[in-house]
């Protein structure tokens, strides 16, 4: 595995997390 395919894989998980984050945020109405 090449370092910079690791940076996109650690990126993808974060944006994944954050736009979980985001959606739950959403669905309680806190913003």
């Amino acid at each position: 595995m090449e370092p910079n395919q690791h940076v996109e894989a650690e990126t993808e998980l974060v944006t994944e997390t954050l736009v979980e984050e985001v959606s739950i945020d959403g669905m309680c109405g806190v913003y």
